[in-house]
């Protein structure tokens, strides 16, 4: 998108919070608007690079689509939501960025193998990522990156040595769940740009920044748990589960 463009759209942005501020406009969603700002940059990007990116194209698209449809919602004027925008278009946005791969064109993609490393860090880019379906054990910081897909944590079966241990989550696209146990102490966080975010039962939602955070501490336990979960477009649930309900996904 030329800077023409991204002026005009500033001028616009700007215009609108000046209206709302004089109180000459309300009910205004500013996070829907500036999503469908920022996937018009990025779509705008697309063509003009040296070559076509279908994949960057798709992906401004869809993110100004969620913004649009969110404020197209809420003024009544459609019953499809952001959130229903969300939902379909993320495996679209896969097919897009398969195209891109089998034409030789768009951005290059590696993809790092699911496996644990001496720093406990796991990573995927495209697909489901299950940690915890077997025993296994947490004795030090854990970070898990993964692009696009569902996350699905479980602490449940891990043994957790004594001490603080702090664990990072950062997703592009998707739905994010960690059970927790309910034996060790716990500070968590949760985020989202837009989509849901849930801790402990308590759940917020919008399009636009969502954040949450909740503690809670176990009189005697020798552990704690800080987690902290991100995730752009998606939900986020950090739950308890009693030891005595302990499953395997």
């Amino acid at each position: 998108m030329g800077r023409y463009a991204v002026g005009l759209l500033l001028i616009i942005m700007g215009g609108l919070f000046l209206m709302q501020t004089l109180g000459l406009a309300s009910g205004i969603s500013f996070g829907s608007l500036v999503l469908v700002f920022v996937g018009l940059v990025i779509a705008g990007d697309g063509p003009r690079r040296r070559r076509f990116s279908l994949f960057s194209t798709g992906l401004g698209l869809w993110l100004a689509a969620i913004g649009l449809f969110n404020m197209l919602s809420r003024a009544g004027i459609t019953t499809t939501t952001g959130g229903d925008i969300l939902r379909v278009g993320w495996p679209l946005l896969l097919i897009l960025l398969g195209l891109s791969m089998l034409l030789g064109r768009g951005m290059r993609v590696y993809v790092t193998a699911i496996r644990p490393r001496k720093s406990t860090q796991f990573s995927s880019f495209v697909g489901d990522l299950n940690l915890g379906t077997e025993p296994w054990v947490l004795d030090k910081d854990l970070q898990v990156q993964t692009f696009a897909g569902d996350l699905r944590l479980d602490l449940t079966t891990a043994t957790i040595a004594p001490g603080v241990h702090r664990i990072e989550v950062t997703q592009f696209v998707g739905d994010t769940l960690v059970r927790v146990p309910d034996t060790v102490s716990v500070r968590a966080r949760a985020e989202a740009f837009a989509g849901e975010v849930s801790i402990f039962g308590v759940e917020r939602s919008d399009v636009g920044m969502v954040y949450l955070e909740r503690e809670e501490i176990v009189p005697g336990a020798d552990a704690e748990l800080i987690i902290d979960a991100r995730v752009r477009f998606g939900e986020v649930t950090i739950e308890r589960v009693p030891i005595s309900d302990f499953r395997v996904f």
